[in-house]
């Protein structure tokens, strides 16, 4: 008897550290914030009271200047200046750009980019065959809204898929119970209410193999959630 608690202590306090471990592990990764511009990802490197330097394995670095509500976003030794008002339907932003060009951004219209005469600016930036189309007409390097993702950290967002990784978890512990212990495979018998309708209720061997396989699905599921999870590349579910 006493082996038998020493173990089931041990198997609890496995539990418990894997547990604490993933929630370690989750809040350390998701508390990292990043943002896209031109189909690159970028993350803080350095920062202070006066500028923020972002990083990106594919792009070139990019250093907002902070003065109040305005930025100025530095690229490859080009100024972009972005002014910030508040409005009462959201913030409205001025970009101007090292031409000259003008465009504002309003977050009332969905960050839709317009000229300074209120036009819409319409175009997106894309890849064809290979070589990278501008936005607009212009031929600017960069989109008005990447530029205001880039600048404003309320727009940056947590590396991948926070959501996914903290459902994976319980719902891996929850396919693990269902495939390893017949008391909780008896608990999700009585909890479906199957018995009510049945005269002398009692779980069937055939049951309990469907409970074992439902939790090995599970249990992978979970898994590609898990993975899933850390980025958003959708290389692996392929429909998130």
């Amino acid at each position: 008897m006493r082996i038998v608690k020493m173990k089931l202590a041990a198997t609890i306090a496995v539990y418990i550290a894997v547990v604490i471990l993933a929630v370690l592990l989750g809040i350390w990764y998701f508390s990292v914030k990043e943002f896209e511009l031109d189909f690159n990802i970028y993350r803080v490197a350095e920062k202070n009271d006066q500028s923020v330097r972002y990083v990106s394995k594919t792009g070139p670095p990019v250093v907002v200047h902070i003065n109040g509500s305005e930025r100025m976003v530095t690229i490859n030794g080009q100024d972009y200046r972005i002014g910030r008002e508040e409005t009462l339907f959201g913030d409205e932003y001025r970009i101007r750009y090292p031409n000259g060009k003008t465009y504002i951004v309003s977050e009332q219209y969905h960050m839709v980019p317009m000229g300074e005469n209120g036009e819409l600016a319409g175009g997106v930036d894309a890849y064809v065959n290979g070589r990278r189309i501008s936005f607009g007409d212009q031929g600017l390097r960069y989109h008005p809204s990447e530029l205001i993702h880039a600048a404003y950290e309320k727009f940056h967002r947590s590396r991948g898929y926070p959501v996914l990784y903290w459902l994976s978890i319980p719902m891996f512990l929850f396919g693990w119970a269902n495939f390893r212990y017949e008391w909780f495979q008896r608990a999700m018998f009585w909890a479906s209410l199957k018995w009510i309708w049945v005269e002398n209720p009692e779980p069937s061997d055939y049951y309990f193999i469907m409970s074992k396989i439902s939790g090995v699905v599970i249990m992978g599921l979970a898994l590609l959630m898990f993975f899933q999870s850390f980025s958003r590349v959708y290389d692996i579910i392929g429909v998130l």
